[in-house]
């Protein structure tokens, strides 16, 4: 018993450890909320003096009174200190009081180090991306040292000390007297005109009504001779750092002139993702001051849900990283946002352009059915999102009333899995590890009847046969499928419809072990495949017959390219299956367009196996192609919109319904695709 209870004990403790290491608890300091100030327009002149008496200064409101830098639980600061701002179209003024019962200032010389004596400074990112952003320090003396920096130094920031605000207007007062006995003072005030132009990047007028800033205030002050100063400022970074862009302010021009009604402060950015992103980006710093490398993968945050709860709907996290670099994106496509933060630590939130999919059916075409019942079935289709059809067969009035609908007309044949032949070429069918035929013993259906690869003149045959068919009328491009073996291993939903388990590969359905590849392999390797003695492990064997497809796959990508055709294949679900399964290695392959078969009731698989299929093909891809989901309708209609969500959150350019599927869910299809606001 004491045993189980210290099991339990420490299981419980493992529990509470884990869920207070998630990353907004680990982070807490630096991901508190931000303040925002409305900053109004001024009633009239404003005289820079230093006083703040104009009735505008009297209207602003003032900041809340200064905090520690390092935030809550630091102790209060002994003096009060608060500022205010305003703006017209040529500066952004700035005043701010300091409390002080001895106001001391002893340097003299412009771009000093003004920290060295008590000091008010002032942080300015106008474009709010955390880079190229603007400092302003000053004493009580109305000594300036002012600096531009390109980015944080955490992220190793440059200053440059030789920018000096032009057009700078700068007063201080000092209620009381400056550099005499201790306790005579009341405070002193800064007031500060900086110029638009100032600040001006490319040409951009940033100072205007609806502009966001991000801006942070900070008073160094001394306390105690030979202690380290206290750092007081608006908005707590969380760290004795100030600069940390992201942990400043937000300012907000209104269009109101101050006094004359007022605006609620509203965030420019979802918060949520706001700080998720930050959350990330300070995860990356720690692990990187660790490991010198930075995390790859979003799984690798181990995001709980008190992280990801506050996300709107659809939003998807991604990374792109190597050792040295990163890009973190969080995108929302309900609302054409997306939020990115690279390992310097700039941020933006880009506009991205309503998407665009690709749908397709696969169509068998029926007989009993006529060219008019076809011509309303497609004119569904079109309004419903479908933009191409795969047929698998031809036929010429069929195809034209495709086309007349506005979809494209593609003709989908059979590759490896020939039987016309089999009176022409019995030669070339391939061969089990039985040393059996597909000619006249095919694995497990009577229409297996699969080529071998390596026989010559098997691939002349199929390149011709594909840019004949390309060339029919109203065609748009040809399909391949069973570009493959036999399957070695069938989808485990599938064996019990043959009787077998296939926890192994059986040699009745390994193929090809027929004269031309046994000699072509020991030429090759010097070991005739017939005398491996675990075939199913030698990786050179695998590969022959990888590459025996692959050859044949570029003979006919080349012939219908040059004759200037498109060409698409039906595949097996993601790269690494199709090679285990069916000896298919398409991920090498040169096709216009992939439609992986994610058919996950075979497999036993619920709508999020076909998302981490689709991920894996996008990947293996890289852009070079289009990756189509297909989908098998009796398998998703239970989970229809989970499944197709799955296929597009990972990357699908569209999904490909098998097949024929019925007016119910290409509406449903059609609804979804509406829902999501994406373009077909």
């Amino acid at each position: 018993m004491k045993g189980f209870l210290f099991i339990l004990l420490f299981a419980i403790i493992n529990v509470v450890t884990l869920n207070a290491q998630n990353l907004f608890s680990k982070h807490e300091r630096v991901l508190t909320l931000p303040a925002g100030y409305v900053c109004y327009k001024t009633d009239g002149k404003i005289k820079i003096d230093g006083k703040l008496k104009e009735t505008a200064w009297l209207k602003a409101e003032p900041t809340s009174s200064f905090v520690d830098i390092s935030g809550e639980g630091f102790a209060k600061p002994i003096y009060d200190t608060y500022a205010k701002m305003l703006w017209d179209d040529d500066y952004l003024y700035v005043g701010a009081v300091l409390e002080e019962d001895n106001v001391i200032a002893k340097l003299t010389q412009r771009d000093t180090i003004i920290y060295y004596d008590n000091d008010f400074e002032v942080f300015i990112d106008p474009d709010g991306d955390g880079h190229h952003y603007f400092e302003i320090e000053n004493n009580a003396r109305e000594v300036v040292f002012d600096l531009m920096l390109d980015r944080p130094y955490r992220s190793g920031g440059n200053f440059m000390i030789q920018w000096d605000c032009p057009g700078l207007q700068l007063a201080v007062h000092v209620d009381g007297s400056l550099n005499k006995s201790k306790g005579k003072d009341k405070q002193w005030s800064v007031e500060m005109a900086i110029p638009r132009q100032a600040l001006t990047m490319n040409f951009n007028n940033l100072l205007k009504a609806g502009n966001y800033w991000r801006i942070n205030f900070s008073r160094v002050q001394w306390l105690k001779p030979g202690q380290r100063e206290d750092n007081w400022v608006w908005q707590a970074t969380g760290k004795i750092d100030m600069h940390m862009p992201d942990r400043w302010g937000f300012l907000y021009f209104s269009d109101k002139v101050v006094g004359n009604g007022s605006d609620e402060f509203s965030y420019p950015y979802d918060m949520n993702v706001y700080k998720l992103i930050w959350a990330m980006f300070y995860e990356q710093q720690e692990y990187f001051s660790k490991e010198k490398n930075y995390i790859r993968s979003v799984d690798n945050f181990f995001l709980t849900e008190n992280e990801t709860k506050g996300l709107p709907a659809n939003a998807k996290i991604d990374i792109e990283a190597t050792s040295r670099t990163y890009l973190m994106s969080i995108t929302l496509p309900d609302r054409g946002e997306k939020y990115t933060l690279n390992n310097e630590g700039r941020f933006a939130v880009e506009k991205i352009s309503q998407r665009t999919v690709k749908n397709w059916a696969w169509v068998r075409i029926n007989k009993n059915k006529s060219v008019e019942d076809y011509r309303k079935y497609f004119g569904v289709m079109k309004e419903c999102g479908i933009a191409g059809v795969m047929f698998e067969s031809y036929d010429e009035p069929v195809y034209e009333a495709c086309k007349e609908a506005g979809l494209e007309a593609h003709y989908w044949k059979w590759t490896m899995n020939r039987g016309e032949v089999l009176k022409t070429h019995p030669e070339w069918f391939a061969v089990n590890r039985k040393g059996e035929s597909s000619f006249d013993k095919p694995a497990y259906v009577n229409y297996y009847r699969f080529l071998c690869p390596n026989h010559e003149g098997v691939a002349e045959y199929l390149a011709a046969d594909y840019v004949r068919i390309s060339r029919l009328p109203y065609v748009d491009g040809v399909h391949l499928d069973y570009v493959r073996f036999p399957d070695v291993i069938l989808p485990v939903g599938l064996w019990k419809n043959y009787n077998i388990e296939q926890t192994s590969e059986h040699p009745e359905y390994d193929y090809c072990y027929c004269d031309v590849c046994r000699k072509m392999f020991k030429q090759k390797t010097g070991v005739d495949p017939m005398e491996l003695k675990f075939p199913m492990q030698s990786q050179s064997w695998i590969n022959f017959r990888l590459d025996a497809i692959s050859r044949v796959v570029d003979k006919i990508t080349k012939a219908v390219k040059a004759d200037g055709g498109n060409i698409s294949a039906a595949v097996f679900p993601g790269p690494s299956m199709a090679k285990s399964m069916v000896r298919q290695d398409w991920g090498n392959w040169h096709l216009d367009a992939y439609f992986p078969m994610i058919y996950n009731g075979f497999y036993f698989e619920g709508p999020e196996w076909i998302g981490r299929s689709v991920k894996e093909s996008v990947q293996t891809v890289n852009g070079k192609a289009k990756i189509y989901a297909g989908l098998f309708m009796p398998d998703i209609k239970a989970n229809f919109e989970e499944a197709i969500d799955a296929a597009f959150e990972n990357g699908a350019s569209g999904v490909s319904l098998f097949d024929s599927p019925s007016e119910e869910y290409l509406h449903k299809l059609k609804n979804y695709l509406d829902k999501k606001g994406f373009r077909y």
